[in-house]
């Protein structure tokens, strides 16, 4: 099966940290085996690059079990457990140079879906395997075969107990078209002002003032453990990447 090409996973992922500032990732496919270094993990949490070897001896135990990258996508390590509670950082946190394999942090939200519905990001994750995606808008011929593709799959999501959330930079009405078109089922929200995508980083990838097309999905522990930020308009994963990267996740023992 081909690859979308900008579809990046991480076998062995850091834990989400709720509210933390987001950071744009690096773009291709990666697979993730553990933090490069022990001041990546510090900077993570910290936003500070120096940490002495004393302090960092414990840890440095733990990280070096899952070291290095495998390009060929192998099946993800197994997450250690429900994620622990981390204190926001105090200081800003890098974006990762291009070709980094280092998983992004990432902000929650909490909306209102097209139907009136509270969507709180965070309530979800860490319950279940989550998909959320963002598409430019309701009316684009490649967002509508998306989402087309995604809902006549979506009994396969609902077997596997995954959530999907998907942001479209449009007005609510627009978004409630596609929705009765489609006979979408998944919660849908309408993002006109490009509030969730800026702080997703996905605002204005190709210059149209609206959000590009962005993937993310998130394990039953609420580890980021792939995503795609389109390179271009058409790069997207397909439903079969997105499944199969979630149904894997849960075999290793992701729930």
């Amino acid at each position: 099966m081909s690859r979308s090409k900008s579809w990046i996973r991480f076998k062995c992922p850091l834990k989400y940290v709720a509210r933390a500032r987001p950071v744009r990732g690096a773009k291709g496919w990666i697979a993730r085996e553990g933090v490069q270094t022990l001041n990546d993990f510090f900077a993570l949490l910290t936003g500070r690059r120096s940490w002495t070897v004393l302090i960092a001896a414990v840890p440095v135990m733990l990280l070096t079990s899952c070291s290095g990258v495998d390009e060929s996508a192998a099946s993800p390590t197994p997450s250690p457990g429900p994620p622990a509670a981390v204190s926001e950082p105090d200081g800003s946190i890098s974006s990762p140079a291009a070709g980094s394999d280092s998983p992004p942090v990432l902000p929650v939200f909490s909306v209102a879906s097209i139907d009136g519905e509270d969507l709180r990001l965070e309530d979800v994750l860490g319950t279940a395997p989550v998909y959320v995606l963002f598409i430019p808008g309701a009316d684009g011929e490649l967002d509508r075969a998306q989402v087309g593709q995604i809902q006549g799959r979506y009994p396969e999501f609902e077997a596997l107990g995954a959530h999907i959330f998907l942001i479209a930079s449009d007005l609510p009405t627009e978004v409630v078209k596609m929705r009765d078109e489609f006979g979408l089922e998944f919660p849908l929200i309408a993002d006109p002002l490009n509030v969730i995508a800026a702080d997703w980083h996905v605002f204005d990838l190709f210059g149209e003032g609206r959000s590009g097309p962005a993937s993310f999905v998130f394990d039953a522990h609420g580890s980021l453990i792939a995503r795609l930020i389109a390179g271009e308009p058409a790069d997207r994963p397909s439903v079969d990447e997105v499944l199969g990267v979630i149904e894997e996740s849960l075999s290793a023992g992701g729930v």
